[in-house]
C-alpha cells in the first residue's frame, strides 16, 4: 500500500496525523539523548566520588577477605 493509496482511502488528515505522530516520536528521542548522556556522566561521577570517600573513611586493612561478619 502506497502513500497515495492511504491518502485516497483514509484522507489527507489521517496521513498528516501519522506524519505528525512520527515527527513527535523522533523529536522525543532526539531530546532523550542529551538527558541520557547527562545521567551517565552523573552516574560515573557519583560512583568515582563514592569510591574515593569510602576509601578515605575506611580503615586500611591488609586482608583481602570480606569486611562483614559471617553470620
Amino acid at each position: 500500500m502506497s502513500v497515495f493509496d492511504v491518502m485516497q482511502q483514509h484522507g489527507p488528515w489521517r496521513l498528516a496525523g501519522f506524519a505528525a505522530a512520527l515527527a513527535v516520536f523522533l523529536l522525543l528521542h532526539l531530546l532523550r539523548w542529551p538527558l541520557a548522556l547527562a545521567a551517565r556522566l552523573l552516574l560515573a561521577a557519583q560512583t568515582g566520588l563514592d569510591a574515593r570517600i569510602t576509601a578515605a573513611i575506611t580503615p586500611h586493612t591488609d586482608e583481602r577477605g570480606r569486611r562483614t561478619a559471617h553470620v
